[in-house]
């Protein structure tokens, strides 16, 4: 069994609008007519220059290229990363301390990490080798 396409359904996926890769048109010099149209940003006009690469076919920057705005390098104009918090902040003294689970699933105890450290609530059962961490 075959299936069928239209042209459109593949095509409109790379439609230039789609994209948002259209190119501006630029001022008519000769006509002294604007053929560019106004936003909130002013008028748009083309671009000058050409474009240069900065990165090679290994996808390494280019001999030359600043590194910048890395994840350990912030430019200091950046203001959101200067007054937030550490990224492990202390312990807070004034919460109040919850349950921990460290020993295994269910409570059941291991051998390698001590007793004292969980607070799980378990279910006693007779004959089981779980033990019941709620204390309260």
């Amino acid at each position: 069994m075959s299936r069928s396409f239209p042209g459109e359904q593949i095509e409109a996926s790379y439609n230039a609008r789609r994209l948002q890769n259209w190119e501006v048109p630029a001022e008519d010099k000769l006509k002294k007519v604007q053929t560019t149209t106004g936003t909130r940003f002013g008028t748009l006009e083309a671009r000058t220059g050409k474009t240069e690469f900065i990165a090679g076919d290994n996808g390494h920057l280019m001999p030359g290229v600043a590194k910048i705005n890395n994840s350990f390098n912030h430019p200091e104009t950046t203001p959101v990363f200067m007054n937030s918090a550490p990224r492990w902040p202390k312990e807070n003294p004034t919460w109040p301390k919850t349950e921990k689970a460290t020993m295994g699933y269910k409570g059941i105890p291991t051998d390698y990490l001590p007793a004292s450290t969980v607070t799980l609530k378990a279910v006693e059962v007779k004959g089981t080798k779980e033990r019941n961490f709620n204390f309260s």
